[in-house]
């Protein structure tokens, strides 16, 4: 399936290899050639998979310049690095090893100056130099041993990996003493490469913000950080005291105009190709289908599929696939069930908005002995494929969500050529704050359905009732 939405990076941040120069300490059963190998080896899958490369010449330039001269004051000054900007929305970064530092659009966005992003940039750029990655791939290592998968109805190995989510998103969070350390090196690279390293902790607090923006935009307490930045580094009261402490009123750079520049124009949110999702309507022009996304779910992607993760576990996965010519859509639905899993009860076809379609569900159990409906839906794109829809809800909390998901499915429709063509990406607008302009007519301006003054005040760093000043940039989100 084409890339429907921007990829979630989550967590997967993986840096560093034993026996660095740089000295750092832990456990690793990974040495450092095999790292570097592997670093390179999954570097274009890593890319690939959360969303790809985001081709925008003048940003890959200003992301490299702030990389290479971070890294020049680096214990690793010797060896190559290589900066990337993932195309997704998600607010995060990390590197593997070899150095391959990744940045997403979202947390480009979210920087207020070049000394944030720096910070960020350095951050990751001292997990590499503390050999961190080798460690926490040892920690995977021991921690799979009997771990399996949930089995995949349809056949889909997303699912059987959703399943696990957040085990693994677990596993992949640094620990605190070596967030420390990550901060401790990064702030003093920041300090040698003249950025002013309070900008470190400032952006731990503005990713904070942003949590709970996404959480209001919810109803639900934080329920993004699972999937952002925090997630692979857990931002605790004491991590932003400590980066306060270790900047010991230091003073350099934080750049502003800079930054602003690089991002004008740039892509705000999904990108055309991948689908736009505004609130919560998602609209895709290439594959010419639109859905509704169900409330409280945070809605994420691969390559592979548009996933979904709700309250308590419910989650769902939406993907194509295959399907006989000719066969009716209950034969291939009660075929499709992994082996060794139960067959689907109550399998029926259904009509979706004119679109022929089919249901049916089971329940299985997990790993971990928690029972699951699971209830997949397909629906006929044309004569060679079905759009999938795979709901996977613990039976506990199926009362919970069972009214959404049943909205959510019946949302989806085709759209008109006409309805294609008029979809557009949102994108970062720099524009210079006029005199008669005050925060409520800048926000008429920004193409945001839900929370738009929110948005607004998080990206430009205001505080409720203030104004910005005539003649300042701010950043606007407009088609």
């Amino acid at each position: 399936m084409r890339r429907l939405m921007g990829a979630a990076a989550i967590g997967l941040a993986v840096a560093g290899c034993a026996g660095s120069p740089a000295g750092g300490q832990g456990f690793s059963l990974v040495g450092d050639e095999q790292a570097a190998r592997m670093g390179a080896e999954e570097h274009p899958k890593l890319v690939e998979a959360f969303g790809g490369e985001y081709k925008d010449e003048k940003l890959q330039r200003y992301v490299e310049d702030i990389g290479f001269r971070l890294m020049s004051v680096t214990e690793m000054a010797d060896q190559p690095f290589t900066f990337t900007i993932i195309d997704s929305p998600i607010v995060n970064a990390f590197a593997l090893p070899g150095g391959y530092v990744h940045v997403t659009r979202g947390l480009i966005s979210l920087a207020r100056d070049e000394a944030e992003l720096a910070g960020v940039i350095a951050h990751e750029i001292g997990h590499v130099t503390g050999r961190h990655s080798a460690q926490r791939m040892t920690s995977g290592m021991i921690a799979q041993v009997g771990a399996g998968l949930l089995g995949a109805v349809l056949g889909s190995e997303v699912v059987s990996q959703i399943a696990n989510m957040g085990a693994q998103v677990y596993l992949q969070s640094y620990s605190r003493d070596q967030e420390f350390e990550a901060d401790e090196r990064g702030t003093r690279y920041l300090q040698a490469a003249g950025y002013d390293p309070g900008a470190m902790a400032s952006f731990l607090q503005r990713l904070n913000d942003y949590s709970a923006y996404e959480a209001a935009l919810r109803g639900q307490d934080n329920p993004a950080e699972q999937f952002n930045l925090m997630a692979s580094h857990p931002r605790t009261p004491e991590r932003v005291e400590r980066a306060v402490q270790l900047a010991g009123g230091a003073t350099g750079v934080r750049n502003i105009d800079p930054q602003l520049n690089a991002i004008d124009g740039m892509i705000y949110g999904s990108s055309l190709s991948q689908g736009v999702l505004n609130g919560r309507s998602f609209r895709h022009p290439d594959l010419r289908f639109a859905f509704e996304a169900p409330e409280d779910y945070v809605i994420i992607n691969s390559d592979e599929a548009i996933t979904g993760y709700g309250p308590d576990g419910a989650r769902f996965v939406f993907d194509m696939g295959a399907a006989p010519k000719g066969m009716a859509l209950t034969t291939i639905l009660s075929r499709s069930a992994a082996e060794g899993q139960p067959p689907l009860q109550n399998v029926e076809r259904i009509t979706i908005n004119g679109l022929d379609a089919a249901t049916g569900h089971a329940r299985v159990r997990d790993r971990g002995g928690a029972t699951l409906e699971v209830r997949p839906v397909i629906i006929r794109a044309d004569d060679k494929s079905v759009y999938r829809l795979q709901l996977i809800t613990p039976v506990n909390v199926l009362p919970k969500v069972e009214d959404s998901l049943r909205r959510f499915t019946y949302s989806f429709r085709r759209l008109t050529e006409a309805e294609a063509r008029a979809v557009k990406p949102l994108r970062i607008d720099i524009v210079t704050v006029g005199r008669n302009d005050t925060t409520a007519s800048l926000v008429k301006r920004m193409a945001v359905n839900e929370r738009p003054e929110d948005l607004f005040r998080l990206l430009n760093g205001l505080e409720p009732g203030q104004n910005p000043q005539t003649g300042q940039k701010v950043r606007i989100v407009t088609e």
